[in-house]
């Protein structure tokens, strides 16, 4: 599984996709009746993946649709080029009708993608998130870009945060992709780990998204869940669908367990030969409760990811 799941995660990283048309909707029957907040969080390889429907607008009213079907209070992007962050950010910053407006902070991984010319001439790629509420609703002074370490010498990763004001209380929304390459997974977890154990510590619930590229069992996340052996201070949305409980470790009269729907598999990515969940969704265990997690369905040409959707109930 440990081959098998390395082959996945460098595929998704190099493999550009075209593929057919459709909607992904939420595969939990009683999805729309989870709690709020609610969040998103999306790889949607934009250096590399082909524009859905070769149209950029295309891609934006689809992007823009999801967060609307699901109620987003919190969104964060990976793998995004500037253009597709402009594109989003300009229509969701001054929207008055058709639904909410939805403030944005954007942080550069790497000065210039060459994929990322076909969004604009502006070829920067990084991170996004976005917070549902016109311009102020994220502290754009209180944004922070932070290089992780990169002893592996692999793409440049960076973890973005803010604070935003998510259903009326402020959180302190970090945005991040793990590198898979030697070492890099292992010291960035554990510096993502740190800064979100501060933030919490300065008062602030934390919500933690982004593509892992780790599956939940491996010990190199340990530094974020606070439980299953880990020594975290995070809950993961997804972590208490037992139709996902495999293993002696996660035993079907447990409450949660490190596991999760797949995020990453051949439906998306057909040339791979593995499949699991690398993106998460994690949430600061003090501030939230009653958790809970869906993998959507692939949708068609819009990444070689799945999104994740989440949701949670503010602790009293």
């Amino acid at each position: 599984m440990r081959s098998a799941g390395r082959l996945l995660l460098s595929l998704f990283l190099s493999l550009g996709l075209l593929l057919a048309t459709a909607p992904a909707q939420a595969d939990e029957p009683d999805a729309q009746n989870w709690p709020h907040p609610r969040f998103l969080t999306y790889n949607v390889c934009g250096g590399v993946c082909a524009i859905y429907q070769g149209s950029k607008t295309a891609w934006r009213d689809n992007m823009i649709h999801t967060m609307d079907y699901w109620d987003a209070d919190l969104l964060m992007l990976q793998e995004m080029c500037y253009g597709q962050w402009t594109l989003l950010r300009d229509v969701l910053e001054g929207r008055s009708s058709g639904g909410p407006a939805y403030d944005s902070v954007w942080g550069a991984a790497l000065a210039e993608n060459p994929g990322c010319a076909k969004w604009g001439s502006d070829t920067r790629y990084g991170l996004a998130t976005f917070s549902k509420g016109k311009p102020g609703t994220i502290d754009q002074s209180s944004r922070s870009v932070v290089l992780l370490p990169n002893p592996a010498n692999g793409e440049q990763r960076i973890l973005l945060c803010a604070r935003a004001t998510v259903t009326g209380r402020v959180v302190r929304a970090c945005n991040t992709h793990i590198d898979y390459r030697g070492d890099n997974p292992k010291v960035q977890i554990e510096q993502v780990a740190a800064i979100g154990r501060q933030y919490a510590l300065q008062g602030d619930p934390v919500v933690l998204a982004g593509d892992f590229n780790l599956f939940p069992k491996d010990s190199r996340l340990d530094p974020l869940y606070d439980h299953g052996g880990g020594t975290g201070i995070f809950q993961e949305v997804d972590e208490n669908d037992k139709s996902q409980f495999t293993g002696p470790e996660c035993p079907q009269s447990g409450e949660r367990c490190r596991s999760g729907e797949d995020t990453a598999e051949p439906v998306c990515s057909p040339r791979a030969d593995g499949r699991g969940k690398i993106d998460y969704i994690f949430l600061s265990y003090y501030w939230f409760t009653t958790v809970r997690g869906d993998a959507a369905a692939c949708t068609p040409g819009m990444s070689d990811h799945h999104l994740l959707r989440g949701a949670a109930a503010w602790e009293n």
